[in-house]
């Protein structure tokens, strides 16, 4: 087992966020790390408007070197580009997606070892009132509030589609649950237009022992539940929960464990009045 871990404090240009946010990155037993991920304080609607955060995280495909290099274009072209656009935050996460899609083209089309290269990307926007997000692949994202653990952002690997046919009576659980299928993707960024987008909004004010997630796939080694317990017993800090998930994790570690990365962003801080 790999083990290379980062704990970073999140900092923008001007120093430390005012945002309580802790960040976490563990290579597993990966030779090579494929997550990339940023956070950023911006202009919420490109009017002067006081600080919003924008958090970024792309889990990559296509080996050793497009894997990396395709997480870390989507993210620096979100990082780039979001905070001179204008325009709502849709639009402009939009206008970062087209733009990472072409890069990506480009670079596969310049190197023939990387075709194939793709990546996952969550983007959202958090402004103390809401979150407003882009998303395409399976990095979770998610919210907890009030000892419950919420999925925001849609999951665009197959295991939805194995779940609805355990629903339907046409599969066993377990055979949902050893299909070689679960973990493929029905939408990636790449260097063709995604299949799927998931766009959302939501209000959204974190109160006292929330917490807002966003991670690779990587952290799904841990049910739902554990995550929950392990954010529920930090008392609303975002470095003990941070510190406590990633222990969970490298505990529950098999011999094939995936990168794993995370944002975690608690009550408090921020932009909000």
């Amino acid at each position: 087992m790999t083990d290379r871990i980062s704990r970073q404090a999140a900092a923008g240009p001007s120093g430390p966020l005012r945002w309580p946010l802790a960040c976490r990155q563990w290579q597993g037993a990966r030779p090579y790390q494929e997550d990339a991920f940023a956070a950023l304080e911006v202009d919420p609607g490109g009017s002067g408007e006081a600080p919003a955060l924008l958090l970024i995280l792309a889990d990559g495909m296509g080996g050793a070197a497009g894997g990396a290099i395709a997480s870390h274009t989507a993210v620096e072209t979100f990082s780039r580009d979001f905070p001179v656009l204008d325009g709502m935050a849709g639009a402009r996460f939009r206008a970062c997606l087209e733009t990472a899609t072409a890069s990506l083209h480009r670079q596969e089309t310049d190197d023939a070892r990387l075709r194939g290269l793709g990546t996952t990307v969550v983007a959202a926007l958090y402004d103390g009132r809401s979150i407003e997000w882009l998303s395409v692949g399976d990095s979770p994202m998610w919210l907890f509030a009030d000892g419950t653990l919420v999925r925001l952002n849609a999951d665009h690997s197959m295991a939805p589609v194995l779940a609805g046919l355990v629903r339907a009576g046409e599969l066993t659980p377990e055979a949902a649950r050893r299909d070689r299928r679960r973990n493929m993707l029905r939408s990636a960024v790449t260097g063709r237009p995604a299949e799927t987008v998931d766009c959302g909004r939501r209000p959204c004010r974190l109160g006292p022992g929330g917490f807002l997630l966003i991670a690779s796939d990587g952290i799904e080694t841990l049910a739902e539940e554990r995550i929950a317990q392990e954010l529920g017993a930090a008392q609303g800090s975002a470095e003990a929960a941070a510190d406590g998930l990633l222990s969970a994790v490298r505990a529950a570690a098999g011999p094939g464990q995936d990168n794993v990365t995370f944002l975690l962003l608690a009550a408090g801080g921020g932009a909000a009045g």
